[in-house]
Order: C-alpha cells, then structure tokens, then sequence
C-alpha cells in the first residue's frame, strides 16, 4: 500500500525545556519513552546510522509502553523523546503538537501492507476498507516522511 518511516520525536516545549538533541548521544541525557513489545518482552530497536548504531541500548528508560497511544500521549505532554512511526503521529505533526529530531541519524523505514488469509475471497467490505486505507492514510504519510 506504501510505505512509512520512524521518527524521534517530542513536543515544542520539551523541547524547549530540555534542548534539542543534535547527535544521537545527546539522547542519554533526554527523558527516552520506550516502546516494549507485548510477546516477547523486548524493547524495540531505536536504529540510528553511522557510528550510532547501538546506542539504543544505552538510552534511559524514562517510561515504557506496550502499544503506541500512551508513548503519543507521554510525548505529547513533553515527558519525553519517542522513536514512533509517522503514520501513528501525522496529525501530532501536522498540528505542531510533536517535531521530529535528528531526522538525518533515523533509519528505519518499512511497507505498509494489508493481510487476510490466502484461502479466502477478498470480500467487498474488506476490499472497500483497503481503498479507505489507500486513499487516505498513504497519501498523508508519504507526504510527510519524504
């Protein structure tokens, strides 16, 4: 369907309050909000580029979460830095609500992609729920990650 990107991101304020971050290794000492993946009990992986890479596992874990909407939310209300995909934020960044940091050190991007079982008929209802997502989330996010 299209593809998204991550991004560090934090509120205006927070921002303003605690500096930006220039370099990744400015992050150690920035309120990090972690995302820990329910199944397995991992933290997921904030890839940096270059010389950086690794450098997540030295991050404070100032707040953890297992779905996405309380990292939003935390971020929001400038308690901290979080690794978030754009889809899941573009009306926080439309709004001026979050900014993205160090865009040039991100690296991860990925396919958005719709699944059903191989052994079924699309059904008209799913097919119409697949052009909703087509028309109106990718466009937004392919606008905003390039």
């Amino acid at each position: 369907m299209g593809t998204y990107r991550r991004r560090l991101v934090a509120a205006p304020a927070y921002l303003a309050a605690k500096g930006v971050p220039l370099t990744p290794d400015d992050l150690r000492a920035h309120a990090c909000l972690h995302h820990k993946f329910p199944t397995s009990g991992k933290f997921e992986r904030w890839p940096l580029r270059g010389e950086h890479a690794g450098i997540e596992s030295e991050l404070p874990k100032t707040a953890v979460a297992s779905t996405l909407e309380p990292l939003i939310c935390m971020a929001e209300q400038g308690l901290g830095i979080a690794y978030m995909p754009d889809f899941a934020i573009s009306r926080q960044l439309r709004e001026g609500l979050l900014v993205t940091v160090l865009d040039d050190y991100t690296d991860r991007s990925g396919p958005l992609r719709v699944l059903w079982p191989s052994n079924r008929h699309l059904a008209p209802k799913l097919r119409a729920f697949v052009d909703f997502l087509a028309a109106n989330l990718v466009p937004a996010v392919e606008g905003e990650a390039g």
